[in-house]
């Protein structure tokens, strides 16, 4: 009996030791695949893009381009899933996603839910106007009253929640809804970021002047977008998600991606 006893406990203890030892990269190299969630609509992070060769409708942008790097530096088969950017980290922490590529910001109160990798890009935020609007509107008091539009979810929410109170708040969960309203005169500004911005003034230009305006958004972006990860037992890859992100920044091969979804999603916004 009490060798049995010393078997079963012997069995346990390497039970242990094994489930202590796995961890979140040795389970995506036993499924062979990375799941990443990400909101399909935000160029030039990640938007779909139609081949000029083959016609077939194809997602692009360098939140793509990193998703797709991530898989062929693991080995790994990425597949990525067109989400509502809102419930993202929902879908993470539930084990619905394995990571999320999207423009993600690193903000203490996502840092208490979800692990982040070092950051792999940072953008300025704004407010984007009609120039008829800008020419009106240049304080922070002056939006007392107006309606001000932002990403459901996303930090310009929290912006516009903290520094635009007495403003209207108006959240979308698509940018390109959210756009059109601003061009049809339904929200008086939007908060988003400048890269995005760009891309929204230049694709409306025959409709509409849109510009950045001189209202101030304060915030500080030094802790920029990354990847995110659940939390748990995920030190390797979160090591291995580190160095791939670190090399490719270094070596100029991430900033050849902001520059070749920037001219294939203006190509696809129609902008010369």
């Amino acid at each position: 009996m009490k060798k049995v006893l010393s078997v079963l406990l012997c069995l346990s203890m390497l039970l242990v030791v094994m489930s202590a030892s796995a961890d979140k990269l040795s389970e995506l190299k036993e499924a062979g695949k990375i799941r990443v969630g990400a909101n399909v609509a935000f160029p030039p992070y990640e938007f779909y893009y139609q081949d000029p060769e083959t016609g077939e409708e194809v997602m692009e942008g360098f939140d793509v381009m990193l998703a797709r790097g991530i898989g062929e530096e693991l080995g790994l088969e990425v597949e990525i899933l067109d989400q509502a950017f809102s419930g993202l980290i929902t879908a993470l922490s539930v084990g619905d996603l394995d990571m999320i590529i999207s423009g993600l910001a690193v903000k203490p109160e996502r840092l208490e839910v979800v692990d982040f990798t070092v950051p792999y890009f940072s953008g300025e935020q704004i407010m984007l106007m009609t120039k008829e609007n800008a020419e009106k509107y240049k304080t922070v008091e002056d939006m007392k009253g107006k309606t001000i539009g932002a990403q459901m979810g996303s930090l310009q929410a929290q912006i516009l929640e903290e520094q635009f109170a007495e403003s209207v708040p108006y959240l979308i969960d698509s940018p390109n809804v959210l756009a059109l309203d601003l061009v049809q005169g339904n929200i008086d500004g939007w908060l988003i970021t400048d890269l995005v911005a760009k891309q929204y003034i230049a694709a409306y230009a025959d409709a509409v002047e849109l510009v950045i305006c001189d209202v101030p958004v304060v915030y500080d972006n030094s802790a920029g977008i990354a990847v995110a990860v659940q939390k748990g037992d995920n030190a390797s890859l979160l090591e291995a998600l580190n160095a791939y992100i670190t090399r490719i920044k270094e070596d100029g091969t991430f900033d050849s991606w902001v520059n070749e979804a920037a001219a294939k999603s203006a190509s696809l916004l129609g902008i010369e």
